[in-house]
């Protein structure tokens, strides 16, 4: 297939020149993943990626389920070659867990233990420190010795949980973060801001920084809450469109081939009908994911939707309901 031609300098990030890199008749580009499905990219996506990178700014993604949010974070992680270290945001989710953690509590019982025993000093408070993803993302090599001296006594190595290469510049997905707390988002500007946060358990506190150029970061909104102003004023917004059929059957092509592509599209135009419906009764609307399971599905176990099974795998993989299935002249 022909390469995509960007009518832009992609500087900075160029999955269009990436080996197995390969462009649909609509003008999209998708990059395989070993592993994992293919990204398809718009040149929109291609911009908005070179965008946060040129200005060192966050990327926030905006979209209803099944967009692609969540998936374009390791898959621009594949390109470049860095380092990933997702994480999904919850209530719970405070900003400094983001960056460290302190076990204050198994500290206490040590220093008790250590009181009824008569022993000498407590170990370092670096042993009681877990560096988290932004730590790790912004200098990994503090982050292994969790802020204190290599080889200190009484302090173990900690694991870099980050996925890829050591030593390459980092990744970071903060998904859903409209699920936190609403504090969540302004205690985390000055760390996406900067670059930087300081570490207050250590005596003395150490600040962790990182150069603008080693990290970028995603993070995406499903809308379920406004996100405040001086938060989205220091990110670069890309809103995704909801899937179409034809994007959903370039998805498929490039994960299942072409020569399935009837059966593609068709299940496409179906899950168009659901998630139409869906948005009429104020209801989830199936995404991407679950539109390729039921392709998945359907390849595995030789259906389609002539067979008598097909309502029952429609509505056990996309429509996830017990109310009706609406009717196929919908479509």
């Amino acid at each position: 297939m022909t390469i995509m031609k960007l009518t832009f300098n992609p500087a900075f990030f160029d999955p269009v020149s990436r080996v197995g890199a390969v462009r649909n008749k609509h003008g999209q580009v998708a990059v395989p993943v070993p592993g994992h499905a293919a990204y398809v990219y718009s040149e929109a996506i291609i911009l908005a990626v070179n965008v946060a990178l040129a200005t060192h700014r966050p990327l926030l993604l905006a979209g209803s389920p099944g967009t692609g949010k969540t998936t374009l974070a390791a898959n621009v992680a594949h390109v470049l070659g860095w380092r990933f270290y997702p994480r999904v945001i919850t209530s719970r989710t405070r900003a400094r867990d983001l960056m460290w953690s302190f076990d204050a509590l198994r500290r206490l019982g040590d220093a008790q233990a250590s009181a009824h025993a008569g022993a000498g000093s407590l170990r370092s408070r670096e042993a009681y420190i877990e560096p988290q993803l932004l730590w790790w993302a912004f200098d990994s090599e503090s982050a292994i010795w969790r802020g204190g001296d290599p080889g200190a006594d009484g302090v173990t190595p900690a694991v870099d949980p980050g996925l890829g290469a050591a030593a390459t510049p980092a990744v970071v997905l903060l998904d859903e973060i409209d699920k936190a707390e609403p504090d969540l988002p302004n205690d985390l500007l000055e760390a996406l801001d900067t670059k930087r946060f300081t570490v207050e358990e250590l005596d003395p506190p150490r600040t962790i920084t990182a150069s603008h150029d080693q990290v970028l970061t995603f993070i995406t909104t499903n809308g379920e809450r406004e996100l405040p102003a001086a938060f989205t004023r220091r990110c670069i917004v890309l809103k995704l469109d909801p899937p179409t059929v034809e994007w959903l059957v370039s998805i498929a092509n490039f994960r299942f081939g072409r020569e399935h592509e009837p059966l593609h599209r068709a299940i496409a135009k179906r899950l168009k009908v659901l998630r139409d419906a869906a948005v009429r009764q104020n209801m989830r609307e199936p995404s991407t994911a679950e539109y390729l399971d039921a392709l998945a599905a359907c390849q595995r176990l030789a259906i389609d939707q002539t067979s008598p099974e097909w309502q029952m795998l429609e509505q056990a993989v996309l429509w996830k309901r017990e109310d009706a299935l609406p009717p196929a002249d919908d479509e």
